[in-house]
């Protein structure tokens, strides 16, 4: 077996990994779900529960498998915080991407652009623990190499400036234990300590490459590059990314754009999705009923499906509930309501981008289990039209290797 970039998906419920080769072959992959004390809260985490599922996951390889791994590059969930000591070692609990925090930037009076929900969360918990704060994807770097850093695409969501390239001055001056040493995602930050290496059992010569977010890595695995490339994540939430050679924002209907390659990729994310289904259905009766859609028939319920209170893109509506009434007694007709619902809003997200000045969408790759429903994908594709397809690939473990490997030469 080659060389190979060990991506690390760092999720909600589990945490992945797969070894992908300088060609963007993945060669193997490994999953582990979170033991029962991770979740202290719907919305809080504890830190050591993910480590210790990476650990156990190395330790299950065999010893060929772990001498290969010439570098490690994780991915982690958006807007997720949690802080650390000098040396790296969690110092609280994890607040969670949906965590709502208290407004301390709103009342701090720095501008609403900058009054970002993980900077609350991090000032939140610096409230009660010591520390300072950092990405689960920048941790994991911390851990392995003793250097704190930030990845732009994670430092978004905390007030990074992706035009300027910096933290804005105001944010750096007033809250500096926010602003962490930037870094290009997949840029290798140092080579792994050997006190760690020894501890995993991995070669000393491992280089540990700043991360990114779960959403980015998705869609480095799929491979688009093309402006104008729609990636839509099927998850338990709906996110879209576009490609675009320039970067548009609206804080009001919760768009924004992340640095990709040499452009950028435009944003954004709403709550409906597979939550909502599993409300519903189980896979076997979500299935059963799918199969029995017409998929042409015209929309007449107008739904807006939400797993709970709130939309955040493509309006921003933090009272929104769902609407899914009238509610119909035939279950097919319900289902496909809903999956009608989501298809509108995916187009409505598509439109959004183009009316803020990115391109138009020309064709949608799909990330996610949504993606495998047939019946959704013609739905949607009747909503977008343009070619809607499934992406080969859309592991975030497989992408964050894959954007590592874009950040070194390809000679092995």
């Amino acid at each position: 077996m080659p060389h190979c970039i060990l991506g690390v998906d760092i999720g909600t419920s589990g945490l992945r990994v797969a070894a992908v080769d300088a060609h963007g072959v993945c060669h193997w992959q490994a999953e582990r779900r979170y033991e029962s004390g991770v979740a202290l809260a719907i919305d809080q985490q504890q830190p050591e529960g993910w480590w210790r599922s990476f650990e156990q996951l190395l330790a299950e390889q065999p010893p060929m498998r772990r001498e290969q791994i010439a570098g490690i590059c994780c991915a982690g969930t958006s807007g997720t915080v949690l802080l650390a000591d000098k040396h790296g070692e969690a110092s609280s609990p994890a607040l969670m991407y949906h965590y709502h925090a208290s407004g301390y930037l709103n009342r701090a009076g720095l501008p609403a652009h900058l009054q970002t929900a993980a900077a609350d969360r991090a000032l939140a918990l610096q409230q009660r623990y010591p520390g300072l704060p950092c990405s689960p994807a920048d941790w994991f770097v911390w851990r392995l190499t003793g250097q704190r850093c930030a990845d732009y695409n994670n430092a978004l969501k905390s007030g990074y400036d992706p035009i300027d390239n910096q933290w804005p001055k105001i944010l750096a001056k007033r809250y500096p234990a926010l602003c962490a040493p930037l870094v290009k995602p997949g840029a290798v930050v140092a080579g792994i300590k050997p006190e760690m290496a020894r501890r995993l059992q991995l070669p000393l010569a491992t280089q540990i490459h700043a991360g990114t977010t779960d959403s980015m890595a998705a869609l480095w695995a799929t491979g688009a590059r093309t402006p104008g490339t729609g990636v839509s994540s099927l998850g338990s939430t709906l996110a879209l990314k576009l490609i675009s050679p320039n970067p548009v924002f609206c804080r009001n209907s919760g768009v924004y754009s992340h640095r990709f390659g040499e452009g950028f990729a435009v944003s954004g994310a709403s709550n409906t999705g597979g939550a909502v289904l599993r409300q519903y259905f189980s896979d076997q009766k979500l299935a059963q009923l799918s199969s029995q859609i017409n998929t042409t028939a015209p929309d007449t319920l107008g739904y807006w499906p939400l797993a709970g209170r709130g939309e955040r893109f493509p309006v921003h509506a933090p009272m929104m509930r769902s609407r899914i009434t009238p509610r119909p007694d035939d279950p097919v007709a319900f289902l496909a309501g809903l999956l009608r619902g989501m298809a509108r809003i995916e187009a409505l997200g598509y439109q959004r981008f183009a009316k803020l000045g990115a391109p138009d969408v020309t064709r949608v790759l799909t990330s996610g289990g949504g993606g495998a429903n047939a019946a959704f994908t013609a739905i949607r594709a009747g909503f977008l039209r343009v070619p809607v397809t499934q992406a080969e690939q859309g592991s975030p473990a497989v992408g964050a290797a894959r954007l590592a490997w874009s950040e070194r030469s390809t000679d092995g």
